[in-house]
């Protein structure tokens, strides 16, 4: 009995040993499987959930103007993502974040339903408001930095800038176009995580080295381009337009100083407008341009039949049947000389002129100006226009192209088609990209140059002339006259299409002026377009050339571009010493055009200096005598409603220290100088009223070559 139980207590030892047995066996096979061949599996999760692989992108590049102010830079923000799961007491965590992120409380709470372990609550966060969710310590809540564009302008520019999404990728305009130069490469680090799941930062090692993007140097001047978006601004709500255009260039280059759409919108939140809005419509909407066309019809005419210059054309008294359609002028006129057709811009002259023409020689002319054809400018989204072919051509088209219908432009086409007649002929490329420069080094810049002969010299100077008669003061562009500067230009009163079948829209037009100054040396041309003003103005003289006007006078002052023939007078007098000593007078508070007018007939050397279209003071005082070398300076500001003095900043960039002390000192302003040399910087720009007393900031540099 008792040897039977002996041997039962050994049989169930013996048992329990061999389920140890078995159960060591399988611990030590399956630690065996996780340490030896689920190694490398384990090892990986434990440092996914120990460290984490960030993707870094550390500096998409910056563009700059020419007069070096920030068009678009990147800001470091942040992410706010969270694992729903993670998430303690859900509508206490969505009420705090609701309340920080400025996100309705019911779609965070949506969001933390969710069933996945990772989603973004917001972007794009600002790091003050990022570091106060951090500071909370919410659970399952987590923010990763990110870069964010930021356009310090605003509208200023905003359609020919553009704009990026959310991944920093260009959407619009020059961030667009250029993306492969501003976008840098993405990098990404490696950080250990914190007992909560939160990177640490300040161990991260880097896995692939990020690198920052190039930066891009505008030709936009942002003064001129604030100014023009201001003169278009007043034009298209002044006359009631929808929508409006503006582009000034240099004819010479095509370096392009300014460029607007109105109305703009601010590419900071760009979402908040409608795409039409955004897209820069200088290149990319297309327009009948009426009689600004007419001047290429001409260049044909007189490249064709030298001698007609001096001929006369009959203008059947406003209105003339070809073939079997009525053309009309907008005023009555029986003969014409040939300039003259031009200065009055008569349609029923213009179709006589060209119908001595065969088409092909027509068509040939229009095409030598680039219509029909892109221009090569650097900005997105350029369409070529429309210039049918001479076979496609009909009676109705004779009698329709020659003052600009059954044609269509771009307003950056008519601009370098003006060119070309400014600049001795040559057709050139618009751009608004100067250079691009990456870690101190120049790795693009512009060299595009003249491109094909558009006109001869002799039948330009013809051209010319006649441009030059239209701002003339019975001329249809007489607004746009400048005192002291001759202006070649032409107004445009294009009927609208109708899009949704033939023929005209009754009472929708779209007015136009473009115009080059000085006419004898260009250097500036810019054109106006406004879209749609009411009918009672419906005139591209009455519209767009005062426009025109103001913006010109704006730039010459920023750019200190000298009347027609000033240097020329300057040389002469200091050659034949003939200039007679002068006696100023008292220009204190009469126009600036006064003071002009007398110094110029005098022949008496002057700069303007400062804004506006009052003299408020000179140097030499009045009586004083001037000597045949001396320059006279002309100090400008305006008169408010109670007669007192506004003041402006004034634009003393490549001045010497001691001339911009002067010049501040004439309008009772405070200076702050840093470096030595000629002046490249000041803050307020240009322009800023200010009061007297007010203190202003101004950087020189040495350049190179400059004593």
């Amino acid at each position: 009995m008792a040897t039977n139980e002996g041997q039962g207590i050994n049989r169930r030892i013996e048992f329990v040993y061999f389920v140890f047995i078995i159960v060591l066996a399988v611990f030590v096979v399956r630690l065996f499987f996780m340490q030896v061949i689920q190694y490398s599996f384990y090892k990986n999760h434990a440092e996914s959930q120990q460290s984490e692989t960030i993707k870094q992108q550390i500096g998409r590049g910056t563009i700059y103007t020419s007069d070096n102010k920030k068009a678009a830079v990147s800001v470091k923000t942040f992410a706010i993502s969270v694992n729903p799961g993670q998430v303690k007491n859900r509508a206490a965590a969505a009420d705090y974040l609701s309340k920080q992120l400025g996100i309705s409380s019911a779609g965070i709470l949506s969001k933390l339903a969710l069933k996945k372990k990772f989603v973004y609550l917001a972007r794009k966060v600002d790091s003050e408001k990022a570091e106060i969710i951090l500071a909370r310590d919410l659970p399952g809540i987590s923010m990763e930095a990110e870069e964010k564009r930021y356009y310090p302008l605003h509208e200023t520019g905003a359609q020919l800038v553009g704009f990026t999404g959310l991944d920093n990728t260009g959407l619009e305009g020059i961030e667009q176009s250029f993306e492969k130069y501003l976008r840098g490469k993405m990098g990404s680090i490696l950080v250990r995580k914190d007992a909560k799941g939160r990177p640490i930062l300040t161990d991260a090692v880097n896995v692939k080295k990020a690198e920052a993007g190039a930066d891009l140097y505008l030709t936009i001047d942002s003064n001129i381009q604030y100014y023009a978006q201001q003169e278009l601004k007043n034009a298209v709500e002044k006359y009631k337009g929808k929508t409006g255009m503006l582009i000034s260039m240099n004819p010479n280059t095509g370096a392009i100083y300014a460029m607007a759409d109105y109305p703009s919108f601010d590419p900071n939140d760009f979402d908040k407008y409608p795409a039409e809005t955004r897209k820069n419509r200088v290149v990319t909407d297309v327009f009948e341009p009426g009689s600004t066309f007419k001047i290429f019809t001409m260049s044909a005419v007189l490249k064709d039949r030298p001698a007609v210059y001096d001929e006369k054309v009959h203008c059947g008294d406003g209105k003339m049947m070809f073939f079997d359609k009525y053309v009309h002028d907008h005023e009555k006129h029986g003969w014409l000389t040939v300039p003259e057709v031009i200065k009055y811009s008569s349609n029923i002259g213009m179709v006589e002129l060209a119908l001595r023409l065969k088409p092909e020689k027509l068509y040939e002319e229009y095409a030598k100006y680039g219509f029909g054809r892109s221009t090569g400018t650097d900005l997105p989204g350029e369409v070529p226009g429309k210039l049918k072919p001479c076979a496609q051509w009909d009676n109705a088209t004779l009698s329709a192209i020659p003052y600009g219908q059954e044609v269509a432009v771009t307003a950056v086409q008519l601009i370098r088609a003006y060119a070309a007649i400014a600049n001795g002929g040559y057709l050139v490329n618009p751009y608004v990209v100067e250079k691009i420069k990456k870690n101190g080094n120049t790795i693009y810049e512009n060299r595009s140059g003249n491109g094909a002969k558009a006109v001869d010299n002799a039948t330009r100077s013809k051209l010319v002339d006649m441009l030059k008669m239209v701002v003339e003061k019975d001329g249809t562009g007489k607004k746009a006259a400048i005192a002291g500067y001759n202006v070649a230009g032409k107004t445009g009163t294009a009927q609208k299409h109708n899009p949704k079948g033939k023929g005209y829209l009754p009472g929708k037009y779209v007015c136009s002026f473009i115009g080059f100054f000085p006419a004898d040396k260009p250097e500036v041309v810019t054109l106006v377009i406004v879209d749609e003003p009411s009918e009672i103005w419906a005139f591209g003289g009455d519209v767009a050339a005062p426009a025109f006007k103001s913006l010109s006078n704006t730039m010459i002052s920023s750019m200190h571009i000298l009347p027609d023939g000033t240097q020329e007078k300057i040389q002469t007098a200091d050659k034949t010493e003939k200039a007679a000593v002068q006696k100023l007078p008292d220009f204190y508070m009469k126009q600036y055009t006064e003071a002009k007018r007398f110094l110029s007939e005098n022949d008496i050397k002057y700069e303007r200096i400062g804004f506006g279209k009052i003299v408020i003071k000179q140097k030499p005082e009045p009586r004083k005598t001037v000597q045949p070398s001396e320059v006279v300076s002309v100090y400008l500001g305006d008169v408010g409603k109670n007669k007192e003095i506004r003041i402006y900043m004034p634009d003393v960039r490549g001045f010497s220290i001691r001339k911009a002390m002067e010049v501040l000192s004439m309008y009772g302003l405070k200076a702050k100088c840093s470096g030595s040399g000629l002046a490249i910087a000041q803050e307020p720009k240009p322009g800023v009223a200010l009061k007297a007393g007010a203190e202003c900031r101004i950087n020189f540099e040495i350049k190179d070559g400059a004593l």
